[in-house]
């Protein structure tokens, strides 16, 4: 059975995690796979810009909540790269007169998953930088197990995260992440926490809602992929 969690609830989550009041983080293992472009040791890479995340998922909520992690992560929790948000990235655009391409480059990657070289090439020069950064949503899947069934409830998370050098556009970097975490083991009928209970001689099931496992927080595994994929940033290159 598939949860959709409520906007609500979720986005104040968020702004608990945000916030700094963080639930002790999983250990972290890096990247699962890795692309590091063979020139990169010649690129120069100081100042990045986070523009936005492309999303398999259709779920708005899982977007939002990838999207603000990644921004929080790229702009304040990794000690790499300068990394600028969107919105300063536009001020920069509007001064230079060069935001029309901008929407270009933002749009085609949320649509397409690609990155017009002399746009970007264009846009980076314009707003002085040295790339951008690109995240995907690959997945966000949660499933609670059946009440009358055994098994375990589970959430999974995956995402990559992106880095395209400007003075060629060139991809310089692509990490990818997918966690997946799993609750205690359940089993119907199996006495305390099974779902069910007795009621005279009939067994009854309705509040199996409240002792059927729910899948982990799926904002906590999120995190998690994040913190992970920064770990694989490469150092900057000095050529």
């Amino acid at each position: 059975m598939r949860l959709h969690g409520r906007a609500a609830s979720m986005a104040v989550v968020l702004g608990v995690f945000l916030g700094g009041c963080k639930a002790t983080a999983p250990a972290r293992s890096g990247p699962d796979a890795i692309f590091l472009a063979p020139e990169y040791s010649a690129l120069k890479l100081e100042t990045l810009c986070y523009l936005g995340l492309a999303s398999l998922v259709p779920d708005p909520v899982a977007i939002q909540t990838t999207d603000q992690l990644l921004r929080s992560y790229l702009t304040g929790g990794q000690q790499k790269f300068i990394v600028i948000d969107d919105s300063s990235a536009r001020s920069r655009a509007r001064s230079a007169g060069v935001e029309e391409d901008l929407d270009k480059l933002i749009r085609n990657w949320k649509n397409n998953r690609t990155v017009d070289k002399f746009v970007l090439m264009s846009v980076g020069t314009k707003l002085g930088i040295n790339g951008v950064v690109f995240g995907d949503l690959l997945t966000w899947r949660e499933e609670q197990v059946d009440w009358t069934s055994e098994g375990t409830s589970f959430t999974e998370v995956g995402m990559s995260v992106s880095i395209y050098e400007t003075s060629n556009g060139i991809l310089a970097w692509r990490g990818e992440k997918q966690e997946r975490r799993e609750s205690a083991y359940y089993r119907h009928g199996a006495g305390v926490g099974s779902g069910v209970y007795q009621s005279g001689d009939l067994e009854r099931a309705d509040r199996a809602d409240r002792v059927a496992p729910k899948p982990p927080d799926p904002i906590e595994v999120a995190e998690s992929v994040v913190q992970n994929l920064l770990i694989g940033l490469p150092d900057q290159p000095k050529p």
